[in-house]
């Protein structure tokens, strides 16, 4: 029977309306197939990376608007990095919007021409209705798994009315952060996690969270900015510290340390072991600052140049100001223990690019000569050595050094070493 004919009767009751809001309903409902097709190119896969570039963890995420991607915050926690990735395409990320207490957290790509899902209507979550998961489990890109919605459960974030989407559909690591959708294709959650042992227990985020996204977290980030330094509810999943607050145990300053010569990079990691007092012991004590930048000890040169040649107390002085000149003459106290005779200028300030934030650092150059020195006598013969640092005011430390040190015609040394990142 056309629903054109059906159109034409006139019975009782509504019967008529009846009859094509049920026609409407069958025509809205989509096969399998054809969801797939019309929500997988939304999801993506997450992958997160250390300071040192190795993989962390693998998660998923959804398209939910130009250039804006909603994942878990757990699949964020720890990472240095992380890149939103589909086939053989791969884009950056940066997060944006975290909402750790929902494990929510928006991540934005530029130049991301993805299309957006359409969101589910709010409260339109029926328990028995079909629902379809999309995601990632175990690095295995858009794989569709198919469920019912068995439960809506209550307490999500600490409010009586959230709530949490229970569902048949199969959930597996690296789904966290996938779409859960209703037959029509449209997103009625963030899938998130499975319960141990729980059979066909999966649970979702309700899309609801997402239009309180911006507004919650701005409000966990102005509370968090207002507690005391040290806290431990400071570091949270999935939120980005800012590089000026002060380093904690565990926390790791990232340089890559260049060869100028040969064009050779490599990672070099400060970690931060523990804070005694006014000390800071890195990599495990093989170097001791000062909390504001002051250099005690180096008896693990992990950077090169910038630790072998160093001078007492580092690099540059606490009351640092432009236009300082001062006179540098001593043994290096690690390396091969070379005296170093070292006029020093201060120049103006400059901006400077860490971590996608920009500083403004001090300029500092180094000229002089190195002598091979033998207890406490020195070779008469000198060899030349020309270096700069950019050092942050902000960060107290040295962002980016350069080191050039001919020993004769047969050997040279020309390196620079980066500050990539502060890993938190």
């Amino acid at each position: 029977m056309s629903s054109r004919w059906m159109k034409g009767l006139q019975l009782p009751g509504g019967l008529v309306f009846l009859g094509l809001a049920l026609t409407a309903s069958t025509v809205a409902a989509l096969e399998p197939d054809a969801l797939f097709d019309k929500v997988s190119g939304s999801v993506w896969s997450v992958r997160t990376f250390d300071a040192q570039e190795r993989p962390l963890r693998a998660g998923s995420a959804v398209v939910i608007a130009p250039g804006r991607l909603v994942t878990n915050c757990h699949v964020l926690a720890k990472a240095s990095s992380f890149v939103v990735k589909k086939d053989n395409v791969t884009y950056g990320a940066t997060l944006e919007l975290p909402d750790p207490a929902r494990d929510l957290c928006q991540i934005k790509v530029a130049n991301f021409a993805a299309p957006a899902v359409v969101l589910a209507p709010a409260g339109s979550a029926r328990v028995g209705q079909r629902v379809y998961a999309i995601g990632n489990p175990r690095g295995l890109e858009n794989t569709l798994s198919e469920g019912l919605l068995s439960g809506l459960r209550g307490g999500v974030g600490g409010e009586s009315e959230a709530r949490l989407l229970q569902t048949t559909a199969a959930i597996s690591p690296g789904s966290s952060g996938g779409g859960l959708f209703d037959s029509e294709g449209r997103l009625l959650g963030i899938t998130s996690f499975a319960a141990r042992d729980g059979g066909s227990l999966n649970f979702a985020m309700p899309v609801e969270f997402l239009a309180e996204l911006p507004t919650r977290a701005k409000a966990m980030l102005e509370a968090r900015a207002r507690e005391p330094a040290g806290s431990s509810q400071r570091r949270m999943p999935g939120v980005e510290v800012p590089l000026s607050e002060p380093l904690q145990p565990g926390d790791a300053l990232e340089y890559v340390r260049i060869d100028k010569l040969t064009g050779n990079r490599s990672p070099v990691i400060y970690r931060l072991d523990k804070v005694n007092g006014d000390e800071l012991s890195f990599n495990m004590g093989g170097r001791i600052e000062k909390i504001g930048g002051e250099v005690v000890s180096v008896t693990s040169p992990a950077g090169g140049m910038f630790d072998t040649s160093s001078p007492p107390g580092g690099w540059v002085r606490k009351d640092i100001q432009p236009g300082m000149r001062w006179h540098l003459d001593y043994i290096a106290a690690s390396g091969d223990r070379l005296r170093h005779e070292l006029n020093v200028t201060v120049g103006g300030a400059r901006p400077f690019r860490v971590g996608g934030l920009e500083l403004n650092v001090l300029h500092v150059g180094y000229e002089g000569w190195i002598y091979a020195s033998y207890g406490t006598g020195a070779s008469l013969v000198g060899t030349r050595f020309v270096g700069s640092a950019l050092y942050s005011p902000e960060l107290g430390r040295i962002v980016r050094f350069e080191g050039e040190h001919r020993r004769g015609n047969a050997s040279a040394t020309s390196e620079a070493l980066e500050l990539v990142r502060i890993q938190r």
